[in-house]
């Protein structure tokens, strides 16, 4: 196994190595082989260059070495830009000579089939035997623009200049990085670091945006993933850029087998891969854009000020129209268009003409054509009124007339001092080219502009979350514990064992058992025939409500003995529990997810809780304040707050209900597969929250526990 230090040496050497050997090198700028030696040649890498061709005494003026053997050093990085097993040899030959690190460009390898994969695991676990990394195979390759060490083919490179920058993109797919890439170059963004990690075989999308947010320069940390299988190494990434005040924004693209459903949980069944990804990323404060253009508007918001403080937007136009629809589309978004104030207005109305609008949005009218200096006059009057933490400022028309240059020097001007967003929208590329020119934002419509202000405020709000902080131990499993489901008295008892509030219920062998539970519950009752084998027991007609007299009781229970001897269950037993009244059936779940961990579900429950799908994910450890903001969120949230004159429900209960069912789920995840209660009981608010129904699944390491405990 590679030591920790020794992997970071070589995730250094892959972003600044101080010599690069290239297997398969050409002659041919515009062949895979030769690509990167022409980029490094013409970006000015400092380091020794090693082509590495048996035909060819040099290679792009550079001197070619015939094989790897024949080289003066072990260099700190190769490319493999060789065929099949060509590329296998190569890359054992570079392990054998200690070489820190390889990129393998070449393909053929587990994206062609299980042939490929074996023969790409093979060649990936000898690399890591000797202490050599491996990015790839099938990849683009990597690219340090603040160094020169181009180790890349892409085309994109020849096609928009490269300016360095504090930007770093790094992609599974190196056409993306590429788009990426060129979408930010096109809004004059530089752009650092262009990696693509292609199969992942070995070093991952994450670890390289840890090695990354190792250069001073980053400011901000964009990838692209389409499968996630190391959410440990993402959550590293992300706690480096908290630290460090970088945002890391992501596009997270396609599904992942590892999501499956648990068909026997309702948790299972509503807790799917895309909402797992979606309850990680929030805990670690990874902002999601869902493509890559939407990936680089967030980014150039995000690059050219600081995050927004508050919901509230400030809008300027020169058209009441582009006024109107800034408005919907700010509020559309949760944004708050709030007026300003009288003084803030009176100002305004002193360096306005009387025909325009003081409040907002300001409509400054077509009175810019014959002032070009009103944004300059304008703008400062509102910086501090409370109704402004954002500005936009919407151009629907300008040019022949217009002073553009002066808006945007002026805009400018006002976004360096009042330290808040800025964004422009501007569909004329003349005028949007003005505005980038002078580092401001700019949309192509008031929508784009809108969701990228919502879009970093909710970012803002994520970082400036207090995280928790939970003291666990491993749980043991349950004496004599198999994989599969417990039955209900089973899992309320486990339940309850881990603090959470189960209704009070007792458990019976027989009639006479169940009567002396109803006297002393007192009635009514609930009775539930339970069994491991009879997850949904309303579905066989095994549940009896309101039973108030013990002649009620031992007929319902006489029923359900029929039924089960129907269905051929011989170890069932009977629950017997206390009518509790409430304002909502809610459902709280657990399921471990073998990429993420546990993850916890909350949300409305009830006999329809699939049908609804009216849930929130939350990735332990949370807080109860994180619990309550997922219960606003959801769409019974305006419900659960009282409405119609009902009291509001005890959702501080249903939180710290949550909170207790993540811990336990934490520390028993070595065992606990899914955790299944509903309903969740809420009472109003002061009456907690009570289980009334719990379904356990325990995982195969339950199996493991018991036979260690035998």
């Amino acid at each position: 196994m590679v030591s920790d230090n020794r992997n970071a040496q070589a995730l250094g050497r892959l972003l600044a190595p101080a010599s690069i050997a290239i297997v398969g090198a050409s002659d041919n700028p515009d062949k895979i082989g030769g690509r990167p030696i022409h980029y490094m040649r013409r970006h000015g890498y400092g380091g020794k260059l090693y082509p590495i061709n048996p035909q060819r005494g040099q290679v792009q003026g550079e001197r070619a070495w015939p094989d790897l053997e024949a080289l003066p050093e072990a260099p700190d990085l190769a490319i493999v830009a060789v065929a099949g097993e060509q590329a296998v040899r190569a890359v054992d030959r570079c392990a054998g000579l200690g070489v820190p690190a390889a990129i393998v460009i070449s393909a053929g390898f587990s994206e062609t089939g299980e042939a490929g994969r074996a023969r790409q695991d093979t060649m990936t676990a000898r690399a890591r035997a000797a202490g050599m990394r491996i990015v790839g195979p099938n990849s683009q390759g990597l690219a340090n623009f603040g160094n020169g060490a181009i180790a890349s083919f892409s085309t994109m490179f020849l096609e928009i200049e490269p300016m360095d920058g504090p930007v770093a993109v790094i992609s599974q797919s190196g056409g993306m990085s590429a788009m990426v890439y060129g979408l930010l170059r096109q809004r004059g963004v530089g752009v650092r670091h262009v990696h693509a990690t292609g199969n992942e075989a070995d070093i991952t999308v994450a670890e390289l945006a840890c090695a990354v947010l190792g250069d001073p320069g980053v400011r901000i940390v964009l990838l692209y993933l389409e499968s996630l299988r190391d959410a440990g190494a993402l959550a590293e990434a992300a706690a480096l850029a908290r630290a460090r005040n970088v945002p890391l924004i992501a596009v997270k693209a396609g599904r992942s087998e590892a999501g499956a459903r648990a068909a026997a949980s309702h948790t299972g069944a509503l807790a799917s891969e895309d909402r797992t990804v979606d309850a990680f990323f929030e805990h670690h404060a990874i902002l999601r854009a869902r493509d890559p253009q939407e990936l680089v508007r967030y980014a150039e918001l995000a690059l050219r000020g600081p995050l927004p403080r508050g919901p509230r937007m400030v809008v300027v136009s020169n058209s009441g129209a582009s006024c109107v629809l800034a408005a919907d589309a700010a509020a559309e978004r949760g944004l708050q268009i709030a007026p300003l104030g009288r003084h803030t207005q009176e100002e305004l109305g002193r360096r306005l003409p009387g025909f325009a609008t003081t409040g907002n949005p300001v409509d400054i009218t077509a009175a810019l054509l014959s002032n070009n200096g009103l944004f300059g006059e304008v703008l400062p009057a509102i910086a501090d009124d409370p109704a402004a933490d954002m500005f936009l400022i919407d151009i629907p028309v300008a040019g022949r007339g217009y002073d553009v240059g002066r808006f945007a020097e002026d805009t400018a001007r006002f976004a360096a001092a009042a330290g808040k967003p800025v964004a422009v929208v501007a569909w004329q590329d003349n005028v949007a080219a003005a505005f980038r020119a002078r580092g401001v934002a700019v949309y192509g419509d008031e929508r784009q502009a809108a969701d990228a202000m919502a879009a970093l405020r909710r970012l803002d709000t994520l970082l400036g979350r207090a995280p928790a902080a939970w003291k666990t131990s491993p749980a043991a499993a349950p004496a004599g514990a198999h994989a599969g489901l417990l039955s209900e008295a089973a899992s309320l008892a486990l339940l309850a064992r881990h603090g959470l509030a189960v209704a009070d219920h007792a458990v019976c062998a027989d009639a006479d058992a169940a009567v002396a539970a109803w006297r002393r519950i007192g009635a009514p009752v609930a009775l539930k025939a339970c069994s491991t084998r009879l997850p949904h027991k309303s579905e066989h007609g095994l549940v009896a409500l309101g039973l108030d007299d013990e002649g009620a009781l031992r007929e319902a229970m006489a029923r359900q003995a029929e039924t089960l001897a129907h269905l051929g269950v011989d170890d069932a037993e009977w629950i017997v529990a206390r009518m509790r009244r409430g304002l909502h059936e809610l459902a709280l779940g657990v399921r471990n997810d073998p990429v993420f961990g546990p993850v916890v579900m909350i949300g409305a429950g009830g006999r329809y809780v699939e049908a609804l799908g009216d849930v929130a994910l939350l990735v332990p450890p949370f807080t109860a304040e994180a619990a309550l903001e997922a219960l606003r969120g959801l769409r019974i949230g305006r419900l659960l707050a009282g409405v119609r004159g009902e009291p509001p429900a005890d959702m501080a209960a249903v939180a710290e209900q949550a909170v207790r069912l993540g811990r336990y789920a934490l520390s028993a995840a070595g065992h606990v597969a899914s955790i299944d209660i509903n309903p969740l009981l809420a009472g109003a608010r002061g009456e907690g929250a009570v289980a009334l129904d719990a379904l356990v699944e325990l995982s195969d390491a339950a199996d493991a526990a018991a036979r260690r405990a035998a």
